[in-house]
C-alpha cells in the first residue's frame, strides 16, 4: 500500500533518509540541464554503504520493466532469496504490484518520485518502507527513459506498546 507519493520537481527535498536526499542531490548534479540524467554518469562508489538498498530497473517499454541489479537488503527483506525471484516480477502479488506501481507513477510524472507505504507481502508481517525512484537516460539521449533506480529505506523500528490500564492498588 502506497501512503503517499510526491512528484519531486526542482528543488523539492526528501525528507526522511539521509542517504535517499544524498542520492537525489548526485541525481541532480549529473542532471546538467537533461530530463534525465545519463545513466553512466552516476556514481555508486558515493554511496557504498547504501548499494544494498539499491535496485536497478530497465525500462524496455510501456510498463515493460526487468531486474538489473537488486541490492542484498532489498532481496531480504522483500524475502526474494530464491534465485528466481525478481523485484520486479515476485512470486508475492502484492510486492509485484507495488513495485510496478511505484515503477509505473515515476515514468508517467517523467521525474523523480518519493514514496511512502507498506510493503504487505502475503505470508508476513507488513514492512514500512520509503523509496526514492529516479529516472536515467542511456546513449546520451536525454528524454529516453532507460533505466529507474530505487533507493529503498526500511523502517527498522519494532515497537512493543506496554499499557498499564489496570490499578495496581496502593503502594506500600
Amino acid at each position: 500500500m502506497i501512503e503517499d507519493a510526491t512528484k519531486i520537481e526542482g528543488d523539492l527535498p526528501v525528507e526522511p533518509g539521509a542517504f535517499q536526499a544524498e542520492i537525489l542531490d548526485h541525481w541532480r548534479e549529473i542532471q546538467n540541464g537533461r530530463r534525465y540524467p545519463d545513466k553512466r554518469e552516476f556514481r555508486p562508489q558515493k554511496f557504498p554503504r547504501f548499494l544494498p538498498q539499491l535496485a536497478i530497473v530497465s525500462v524496455n517499454g510501456d510498463e515493460d520493466y526487468d531486474d538489473r541489479l537488486t541490492g542484498a537488503t532489498v532481496l531480504e527483506v522483500l524475502k526474494l532469496s530464491k534465485s528466481h525471484d525478481r523485484l520486479v516480477d515476485p512470486a508475492d502479488k502484492n510486492v509485484r504490484e507495488l513495485v510496478r506501481n511505484m515503477l509505473s507513477s515515476t515514468a508517467k510524472a517523467d521525474a523523480p518520485m518519493y514514496f511512502k507505504g507498506q510493503f504487505q507481502p502475503e505470508e508476513t508481517r507488513p514492512i514500512d518502507f520509503t523509496a526514492l525512484v529516479l529516472p536515467f537516460s542511456h546513449n546520451g539521449e536525454a528524454d529516453v527513459l532507460d533505466t529507474m533506480m530505487l533507493a529503498f529505506d526500511f523502517s527498522k523500528r519494532q515497537s512493543i506498546e506496554v499499557s498499564f490500564d489496570h490499578d495496581l492498588g496502593p503502594a506500600d
